[in-house]
C-alpha cells in the first residue's frame, strides 16, 4: 500500500495562535473534546489515535508508551494512513495538526501520546511530524 505523505504537525488545543498560524487543519486525537470554546474550528477527529479509556487511565505508568505503541501497531500504518488521508482530502488535501491536551513544554515529549505517535509514525513511514511549538514557521517535513 502506498502512503501519501500528508504534512502533519502536533500541538495542544490551547496553543491557539500556533494552530491558526500553521494553516493546518486542526484534528482532535483525544477521546474527550475540550470543555471550552476553541477560537478555531476542528476539521475532524481521528479517534483511533487516542489511547483507549483503559490505556489512558494508565498514562502515568512506565509501560504506557509501550502499550500505546502496541495499540498503534494493532491498528496498523495502512489504516491510520487512510484515516489521515481521508481528513486531509475533506479539506482539499491540506496538512493536519494533531491535537491533544498535554503541555509538552512542561511535562516533556515522553508524557504525551501525540508525540509518541509522531515518533512511531516517523519510524514506520520516514515522515517527520514536528511539534508546532518547535517549528514556529509551521511543520517541517
Amino acid at each position: 500500500m502506498m502512503i501519501r505523505a500528508v504534512p502533519m504537525a502536533t500541538s495542544r488545543y490551547q496553543a491557539h495562535e500556533l494552530v491558526v498560524a500553521s494553516g493546518l487543519v486542526p484534528v482532535r486525537i483525544t477521546l474527550g473534546a475540550p470543555r471550552w470554546r476553541l477560537p478555531y474550528q476542528l476539521g475532524g477527529t481521528i479517534r483511533m489515535l487516542a489511547p483507549t479509556r483503559d490505556l489512558f487511565a494508565q498514562r502515568g505508568d512506565p509501560g504506557f508508551e509501550e502499550r500505546y505503541i502496541a495499540q498503534l501497531e494493532k491498528t496498523g500504518v495502512g489504516t491510520l494512513a487512510h484515516a489521515i488521508d481521508e481528513v486531509s482530502e475533506e479539506h482539499g488535501g491540506r496538512g493536519l495538526v494533531l491535537l491533544c491536551f498535554e503541555d509538552v513544554s512542561v511535562h516533556g515529549e515522553s508524557s504525551c501520546h501525540r508525540r509518541m505517535f509522531a515518533r512511531w509514525w516517523q519510524s514506520k513511514t520516514g515522515q517527520h511530524v514536528g511539534e508546532l511549538a518547535g517549528c514556529p514557521q509551521g511543520p517541517v517535513s
